[in-house]
């Protein structure tokens, strides 16, 4: 299990457009994905969930993977939630 905090770097906040692309990392890769901000948690395989965080840019959020692949989800995660251009 990995645990890491990642500040949030989409000028947009969570968008549905890459909460899109972490439900489709958990699709792809064999880890269950978490992710939690100011008390609350999302599934990463629910886009709903994941929106519902309502997380803006600078925002920290703490981000769980575990599985076969969770160091691999993980990378990807933070290479979606820390980029400024997705």
């Amino acid at each position: 299990m990995l645990k890491r905090k990642v500040i949030l770097g989409d000028l947009e906040g969570i968008h549905a457009r890459n909460s899109a692309k972490i439900v489709m990392i958990c699709r792809d890769t064999e880890a269950f994905v978490r992710l939690e901000y100011m008390g609350e948690a999302a599934d990463g395989g629910n886009i709903l969930e994941i929106m519902s965080l309502k997380a803006r840019y600078g925002d920290e959020i703490l981000v769980t993977t575990d599985g076969l692949q969770e160091q691999k989800a993980m990378e990807e995660i933070e290479k979606v939630l820390g980029d400024s251009m997705i």
